[in-house]
């Protein structure tokens, strides 16, 4: 018989460098449970102060180094949404990808890291050519992160934008080959910006970042247990069950996506503001892949922990929507986290730490 006498190496710890909020997550070495979180809100400067911020996630670092709570040395981290582009880009035959992003894309600086993703699209088979969603961010403030990290003793793993973890938070629920027929459209409101994420299954295939803002629920400071929205069972009309309900691991605790009926009064001109740029994102997206219409609204961020903005967001794009909570899978009894009864929260702020903590060192889900 072999004995295997390794001992489990600690998962990285997921770093969400949010831009109004900085949060910190790591699982256990078998992947069941969150040992230890903790979250930093941020002033969200307008126009976004790469070194304000940097200043702000070292001194969150330097707390994090210090707790015991906290094991090993990876880290898998993800930029703030402000300095991440997201742009949908149609390449001719033979068109080369980083000429066509620095001369059809402004602003990204010398030499940006760029992704490209390949994307179904009608345009594929009518034209030639490729259809890519392309995700840029400025070099120079990405590698003066990592620099304060490896400051640190850490060791980074992966660097990832907010987007592609909105998808990831929630693999768990689109593992069926059926849901790539499946369109979701995710919205995670920020205080400081609102990203949209559109995803067939859990391939993401458009995203970005808009304009507008809502008022978000609750502090991330306060330590008290969030306001649960209002929901349906699974079993109810005018829900969607592909979502709702998921992951109780305990009676008392909150169903993974409540569903919310799109049904309430207008919260204000600002939701009205954020719907009109929402309807750009959607008819863009229609345009490119009509034959896999929306189903769907999943609202992770801040903003939703509210249920009011989120149910006038549904009722006037007249979409089925949840407030997804992307940390229902995962055991939080035990959690070192200051925040009282974190585990008996809905925690859709959580989402794009929770993408991070699910994806392995080799930029695979787990």
């Amino acid at each position: 018989m072999q004995f295997n006498w390794r001992r489990p190496v600690a998962p990285p710890i997921a770093a969400d460098f949010g831009a109004s909020c900085i949060r910190m997550l790591q699982l256990s070495s078998d992947g069941t449970a969150i040992t230890a979180a903790m979250e930093e809100p941020t002033i969200p400067d307008t126009p976004f102060d790469p070194q304000t911020h940097l200043a702000r996630a070292e001194c969150m670092i330097s707390q994090l180094t210090s707790n015991a709570a906290w094991t090993g040395k990876r880290v898998v981290a993800s930029m703030p949404v402000s300095i991440v582009t997201m742009t949908h880009l149609r390449l001719n035959p033979g068109e080369d990808l980083e000429t066509a992003i620095q001369t059809r894309v402004q602003d990204l600086g010398a030499n940006p890291m760029i992704r490209s993703i390949d994307v179904s699209s009608p345009w594929k088979s009518t034209r030639g050519g490729r259809e890519l969603l392309c995700i840029a961010m400025p070099r120079e403030i990405v590698l003066r992160y990592v620099a304060m990290l490896h400051g640190h003793g850490l060791e980074v793993t992966g660097v990832y934008s907010p987007a592609s973890m909105l998808l990831r938070a929630f693999q768990h629920v689109n593992r069926r080959d059926s849901d790539e027929d499946t369109a979701t459209m995710y919205v995670d409101l920020e205080p400081a910006n609102v990203t949209v994420a559109f995803g067939h299954g859990s391939s993401m295939v458009a995203a970005r970042r808009v304009a507008g803002s809502v008022a978000v629920g609750g502090d991330p400071a306060d330590n008290t247990v969030a306001t649960e929205p209002e929901y349906v069972d699974c079993a109810g009309e005018n829900t969607t069950d592909v979502l709702t309900a998921i992951n109780r691991r305990q009676q008392q605790a909150c169903p993974s996506m409540p569903a919310i009926p799109p049904a309430a009064e207008s919260c204000g001109r600002a939701v009205d503001d954020l719907c009109e740029e929402l309807r750009m994102c959607m008819r863009h997206y229609q345009g490119l892949f009509g034959q896999t219409p929306i189903e769907r609204i999943v609202f992770t961020g801040q903003g939703a922990t509210a249920a009011g903005p989120c149910r006038a967001i549904a009722r006037t794009l007249q979409l089925p929507a949840q407030i997804g909570d992307p940390l229902a899978r995962w055991d939080a009894s035990s959690t070192t986290i200051r925040t009282q009864d974190w585990s008996l929260q809905i925690r859709p702020q959580w989402a794009i730490a929770a993408g991070l903590a699910a994806t392995d060192c080799n930029g695979n889900v787990a």
